[in-house]
C-alpha cells in the first residue's frame, strides 16, 4: 500500500535516486532484512545525518555487472 502511495506521489521509484529501506526492499523484491543487508554489502548505503538511504544507481550498476549487460 505504501508503495502505491509512493508511486502516485512521485511517479515511481525510477524517478528517485535515493530510496529508503522499504523502497529498496520493494525495488529488489526482497524482505527488509535481506534487502538492506544486500544494499549495504554492495556499497549502496548513503547516510544523511542519522537517516540511511540507498543509492538506486549503485544497485542498478551492480546488477548490470552481474548479468553482463
Amino acid at each position: 500500500m505504501r508503495e502505491r502511495e509512493c508511486q502516485s506521489a512521485t511517479g515511481g521509484l525510477n524517478d528517485k535516486r535515493l530510496l529508503d529501506a522499504s523502497e529498496v526492499c520493494y525495488y529488489l523484491s526482497l524482505g527488509r532484512n535481506r534487502g538492506v543487508e544486500f544494499a549495504k554489502s554492495i556499497g549502496a548505503e548513503r547516510k544523511i545525518g542519522r537517516r540511511c538511504t540507498y543509492d538506486r544507481v549503485v544497485i542498478d550498476r551492480y546488477l548490470d555487472e552481474q548479468t553482463g549487460v
